[in-house]
């Protein structure tokens, strides 16, 4: 079994796009760690009840066993990254990013394909986006040409490779 040197192997991947994309990236965390926990207030909690109630029926609706068990515990990871925002818990919030990233890495091994020649698939085309416009929230825009990343071609080469 190959495991990667460091924990976050897309870490890399990722500061290159945002400096791409002119995003800030502080060198120090910019939240405070030692925070005591706070509770959500009500109308917090009747938001991420909602989110909760809209994921039951997402995952719901999804038929393969597999992909409704992955999805299920994504969205869970997300609604609880959610309520660590809400705390604005430098710890908690990292804590439940590396479990959002977690449980997002199992889907390549849980489907049977390989995630990071898909992840350097994305990235490519991400880095092309550098001619797009900004989004007022500061997301990068795909420019009017942008080809998107052709994910079925690194599937089907994979494929390819496993049969001979």
């Amino acid at each position: 079994m190959k495991i990667s040197k460091t924990p976050y192997p897309y870490a890399e991947a990722t500061a290159q796009f945002m400096e791409m994309a002119g995003q800030e990236r502080p060198s120090r965390c910019v939240l405070p760690v030692d925070r005591p926990n706070r509770s959500p207030s009500p109308g917090d909690l009747g938001t991420l009840q909602g989110l909760q109630n809209a994921i039951s029926q997402l995952v719901g609706r999804v038929k393969t066993p597999t992909l409704r068990l992955r999805l299920a515990l994504l969205l869970e990871e997300v609604v609880e990254l959610s309520e660590a925002c809400l705390h604005e818990d430098a710890a908690l919030i990292a804590r439940n990013v590396a479990d959002v990233l977690y449980v997002a890495h199992s889907f390549p091994h849980s489907l049977g394909y390989d995630g990071e020649a898909v992840y350097d698939c994305v990235h490519q085309a991400n880095m092309r986006k550098k001619m797009g416009k900004v989004r007022s929230d500061g997301k990068q825009l795909p420019p009017f040409n942008f080809e998107p990343p052709d994910v079925r071609k690194v599937l089907s080469e994979a494929e390819a490779v496993k049969v001979r």
